[in-house]
């Protein structure tokens, strides 16, 4: 809280010059920019994101990329606050959610969502920038998202969800200050969520869950952009809601992306993940790992470090002038052997992307086409010692179904002015666990794996779908009218439909109908599902 203040009073304080911030992390709010980044011929790095604002400048024509009442609203808050000098040097909001919602089927139809809160901008100097936003909601979920909440306590990407068994409150904040003390270099401490990947999804690091404190220093040098990316992740396991009893994880992130010509880019990225020890091996943040130039897996060899080290690679092409056909893959453990045998090594710990998104696709102004195949191996993400699994805040820190899935998204909108009709499906193949692990929960350890009938762990024989395999589908319909181009808020009505079916098992069918205003200044993931129980 003093933290909070402190900043509040900085951003209220400071004087003021140029944007040099970084826009809220949100593909809504980025949409009038994503054409113009994603051009034929564009240097930006589109698959760092949040993107930076001077990037955002750069495009030409970019002060039409807003509509011009948008901005005298901003002009008119701006002078109010800070005079006429101070105009859209200081920049400020609300961020609302109020919406009404029928679950079907079930007794209890009536959902709802309320929210509020504030977001602000400053440009203090040519070289500093402070942003801050905080909002917080009661809400009551539609069932399946009230099962999921149920079994994991969180919210998913909006925090800890404290209440009764029906009706729930939840918060979070993000702040950050930047500053450039050269040309080339940017470094931003903050609270918030960073994400690799030009996918609905990443393999890498996705907008998925909770916020949190982070050190990004980003290195930017002709066509080349690297980023060490720092942060201070919870384990919230057995600590009922209390954050003083949440256990600190570290993890150390490095993505070198290279812009190779006008159409291909290609990256690297690397992480850790370390747990902060007890009070019999207290550790606290390990130095080895801020090397900013290292590769992770030579230092933990060298350090005979038991962390979680992985790897990854992406290879973005742009094809014609609107389209980009994009990839990643993920590696925690390979052994070329043993892929070729095909036999379900459990230590086979891969996943995959490709995907393609085309932006006036067919030719029609405002359509946006993209579709996406994800494939994540049993165990992927997860860890011997569950402390240092690829989480955060009870939630995957890349795919929101966790591991053993193959999935397939299919999105298609239509943007017209202010307006603005969009479809979103995903169909997904997931495994489940017995009373052992068949590699689907990332939150349990690699040694609850089957054993033989001497005792032994089984290490083959893991596959995908394992070991009762479910179908889930997830579609949704939205229609909405852009009340605030800022923050992305909408008058939006939508349907959603999710179909579960389990080999075997019962076919669970959910309706959800809403209507509200719908602020979409955060990246959100309706698509869950339960599996894992946190206690």
């Amino acid at each position: 809280m003093r933290s909070l203040l402190i900043l509040v009073l900085v951003i209220l304080c400071a004087r003021v010059s140029a944007q040099n911030g970084w826009m809220p992390l949100s593909r809504e709010v980025e949409r009038p920019y994503a054409r113009a980044l994603q051009r034929l011929g564009s240097d930006a790095h589109t698959a760092i994101r949040p993107y930076r604002q001077r990037d955002l400048r750069a495009i030409p024509g970019a002060d039409t990329l807003r509509p011009a009442a948008a901005l005298a609203i901003l002009d008119r808050w701006s002078g109010a606050m800070l005079g006429t000098d101070s105009v859209r040097k200081f920049r400020w909001g609300p961020l609302m959610d109020a919406s009404l919602a029928l679950d079907m089927p079930g007794e209890d139809l009536l959902r709802y969502k309320l929210g509020g809160g504030v977001w602000m901008d400053l440009d203090a100097h040519p070289k500093w920038s402070f942003h801050l936003d905080a909002q917080a909601w009661g809400q009551r979920f539609a069932s399946y998202l009230d099962t999921l909440v149920n079994a994991t306590q969180v919210t998913p990407g909006e925090g800890y969800a404290y209440g009764t068994a029906t009706d729930r409150v939840h918060h979070d904040w993000n702040g950050h200050v930047s500053w450039d003390p050269g040309k080339y270099f940017n470094l931003t401490l903050g609270r918030g969520r960073n994400s690799f990947g030009e996918g609905h999804r990443s393999m890498m690091l996705s907008s998925e869950a909770y916020s949190y404190p982070y050190l990004r220093i980003t290195t930017s040098v002709w066509r080349v952009r690297y980023v060490n990316l720092f942060t201070r992740m919870s384990d919230i396991r057995a600590a009922d809601g209390v954050p003083g009893d949440f256990r600190a994880k570290y993890t150390s992130m490095h993505y070198l992306s290279w812009n190779v010509n006008k159409r291909l880019n290609v990256a690297i990225f690397e992480a850790i993940v370390w747990q902060q020890g007890d009070s019999n091996y207290p550790r606290g943040f390990d130095f080895n790992y801020v090397n900013p130039v290292i590769f992770y897996r030579p230092v933990e060899f060298d350090i005979g470090s038991p962390d979680n080290a992985l790897m990854g690679a992406s290879v973005n092409v742009k094809v014609g002038k609107r389209t980009l056909i994009y990839s990643q893959l993920m590696l925690d453990e390979l052994l070329i052997k043993e892929v070729r045998d095909r036999n379900g090594w459990f230590g086979n710990k891969q996943s995959f992307q490709l995907g393609v998104v085309s932006r006036d696709a067919l030719g029609v102004p405002g359509l946006v086409l993209r579709g996406e195949w994800n494939y994540i191996r049993p165990f992927m993400y997860t860890h011997s010692d569950t402390r240092q699994n690829y989480a955060h805040y009870g939630q995957p820190l890349a795919h929101p179904y966790g591991s053993n899935v193959r999935e397939l998204v299919a999105h298609a909108d239509l943007y017209r002015d202010r307006w603005h009709a969009g479809i979103r499906s995903s169909m997904a193949w997931l495994g489940t666990d017995t009373l052992e692990s068949f590699g689907n929960n990332i939150f349990r350890p690699e040694n609850q794996r089957v054993r033989d009938e001497q005792g032994r762990l089984v290490n083959f024989g893991y596959r995908m779908g394992g070991v009762v395999p479910v179908k889930l589908f997830h579609g949704e319909f939205r229609a909405g009218y852009l009340l605030d181009p800022a923050t992305a808020t909408r008058i939006e009505v939508s349907y959603l439909f999710r179909l579960r079916e389990e080999q075997g098992g019962p076919m669970d069918m959910d309706h959800f109908v809403r209507l509200g205003i719908v602020c979409h200044f955060r990246d959100r993931h309706p698509e869950q599902e339960v599996r894992y129980v946190i206690p």
